[in-house]
């Protein structure tokens, strides 16, 4: 019987890949057709074969093995150098698919330059190579269409399930133990989340593993790239991929040797593989970022203040649930232990109100929103600063419903997006980012955003527009809106959608920007739907954008980010001494 039963789940497991490789090849044909009919194949098949849920386990184990040679498939195509002939037809398949489907892919080099681009890395490409020493070759012409979305990584070695378990279980590796910055050709510890604490802030890294940073920058830096003409995010996103970078260069170890150079002192230390901290008894958690705090709390918060001195230090039930609540409101990062939206009162008397937005993703921000303004009204505040640096974007969304809260009047947030065509949204690569098994619960969805798609791109003086996203049509300012003075604090980590939104605000006279460019354009970015193709034979992983997405206040500096009204560009020496000279700035204006 079992052996009966092991027989049936090989076929079952060999029909299903047939399939799903079948509806992949037939993709490109017609994916609203093959979507639809694989939905509901597959509920026929599950309501005809109840029984069939006995063999899952064997399924699972069936899985496990394909992995195993999956991951060992891989690693050998990574290492192994693929003909001329392949990579031609990748050099190919990515100036095809600029075409079809970025819309304003020339917007900032032109139709003959890029060309002249591709055919000069076919020049190049006159020998065999493996796939990421063709990543070099090819990643600099994608990021020659100068948008930061579209991204291209060279291939990262894979694992099987028990080796991740056993790297997870050992901890965490040597160079995710520090956030890094770059400045001058330099790289610093910005961030030290080792056990090593003798290593300071502003460290210098000399060289990990006898690699020097600066050979790894020269290397990798043409492989990506701002948004437009825009040098501020440059140094930004190099020093977020420099593990990346590292890894690809010298690969995954348990232990490292590093070079620090610190107070004219050359210090050599082995960083070993960190293992998770056990969490503290309840009572005996050390304080991390300010909690938000919902406006009744306000007076609360203070109060309690007094009552730590007689009361026990044990956190109760009720404070577990709230704080619970609470990052599942506002967002949390558990790594930085770190709020996504957190709120703190400063001044003299607590009337400056300081909302510190690190990312648009992640929480409930609806409700986080209301809070917090509720809580700024409240509070009394007639000054907010909005610090939004090195914040990379996320919700298009999000956005529109926090303008809302500064806007005076009824506002359109969006121009209609740009896009290639009618149909350029439907592939995706919806069925790409799942696993196979929920294609037919995703398949039951396509039919609907296919024809939201479709019916809502509308073809105007040439080109196609899409008028369904969220902000394109008119929408009420807030009735708690902010009616104080308002500082943003900007940097060029701002991107994506924190430069949107700069763009909005920077509309309003009575907003302040301080800091330095951003590091997305002004005028948009093309982002929104990014599906991730491989390239075909060297399956390098490109991101690419469809959707040309603008905010409705345009400037006529192309290619650039939103400029401050006071430039302050926080340097190395302020983050070694952990100063903040924007924030000070801004508070010598509000408390000269």
């Amino acid at each position: 019987m079992i052996a009966r039963q092991f027989c049936l789940a090989i076929m079952l497991f060999v029909q299903q890949e047939l399939a799903a490789n079948a509806c992949l090849a037939l993709w490109n044909a017609c994916p609203a057709i093959i979507a639809f009919c694989f939905c509901w194949l597959n509920i026929i098949f599950v309501v005809q074969f109840k029984s069939m849920r006995q063999l899952y386990p064997l399924l699972l184990l069936l899985c496990v093995l394909a992995g195993c040679t999956s991951v060992a498939k891989f690693n050998k195509h990574r290492s192994a150098p693929i003909s001329v002939k392949k990579l031609h037809k990748d050099i190919d398949f990515v100036q095809h698919k600029l075409k079809q489907k970025h819309p304003n892919y020339d917007l900032y080099t032109n139709k003959a330059q890029f060309e002249h681009k591709f055919d000069s890395i076919r020049q190049v490409v006159n020998h065999p190579m493996t796939a990421n020493e063709f990543f070099l070759v090819i990643s600099p012409v994608v990021a020659a269409v100068r948008q930061g979305h579209m991204t291209m990584l060279p291939l990262a070695e894979r694992y099987t399930k028990t080796q991740q378990k056993a790297m997870k279980a050992a901890g965490k590796g040597p160079v995710s133990q520090f956030d890094y910055f770059w400045e001058n050709q330099k790289l610093y510890v910005l961030n030290n989340h080792s056990d090593h604490k003798e290593i300071a802030r502003g460290a210098e890294v000399m060289s990990i593993k006898g690699l020097v940073p600066k050979a790894v920058f020269d290397k990798y830096k043409h492989t990506f790239t701002s948004d437009g003409y825009n040098q501020t995010f440059l140094r930004k996103i190099f020093a977020r991929r420099f593990p990346v970078y590292l890894v690809e260069e010298i690969g995954v170890n348990d232990s490292l040797s590093f070079v620090f150079k610190q107070n004219d002192s050359v210090l050599t230390k082995v960083i070993r593989r960190q293992k998770e901290e056990i969490k503290p008894e309840a009572g005996k958690e050390k304080k991390s970022d300010p909690k938000i705090v919902k406006a009744p709390a306000v007076a609360i918060i203070k109060d309690s203040v007094k009552a730590d001195t007689t009361k026990t230090l044990v956190q109760t039930k009720e404070q577990k649930q709230q704080e619970e609540k609470n990052k599942s409101i506002y967002g949390y990062d558990k790594t930085t232990k770190k709020y996504t939206r957190s709120l703190k009162f400063m001044g003299k008397d607590s009337s400056v109100a300081v909302l510190t937005i690190r990312q648009f993703m992640t929480g409930q921000f609806r409700k986080a929103y209301a809070n917090i303004f509720d809580s700024i009204e409240k509070q009394g505040s007639k000054t907010l600063i909005l610090d939004i640096r090195d914040n990379p974007g996320g919700s298009a969304k999000e956005i529109v419903k926090l303008y809302a809260y500064f806007a005076d009047t009824a506002y359109t947030f969006y121009k209609p997006t740009e896009v290639v065509s009618k149909t350029s949204m439907f592939r995706a690569g919806l069925f790409q980012r799942v696993p196979k098994f929920a294609y037919p619960f995703l398949g039951l969805y396509y039919p609907f955003y296919v024809g939201d798609r479709f019916f809502g791109t509308k073809k105007k003086a040439g080109h196609y527009y899409y008028y369904n996203l969220y902000g394109t049509q008119e929408k009420a300012a807030n009735e708690k809106r902010f009616k104080g003075k308002v500082y943003v604090l900007i940097n060029g980590g701002c991107f994506s959608a924190a430069c949107l939104l700069s763009s909005e605000l920077k509309a309003i006279s009575d907003i302040t920007f301080v800091g330095e460019e951003t590091g997305g354009d002004f005028n948009g970015t093309v982002a929104g739907v990014m599906p991730l193709f491989k390239l075909p034979h060297s399956r390098l992983p490109w991101r690419l954008g469809l959707m040309h997405i603008q905010p409705k206040n345009q400037t006529s500096k192309d290619g650039r980010g939103i400029f401050p009204d006071k430039e302050i560009i926080q340097t190395y020496e302020d983050k070694k001494n952990d100063k903040d000279p924007e924030m000070d700035w801004v508070m010598k204006q509000i408390e000269p």
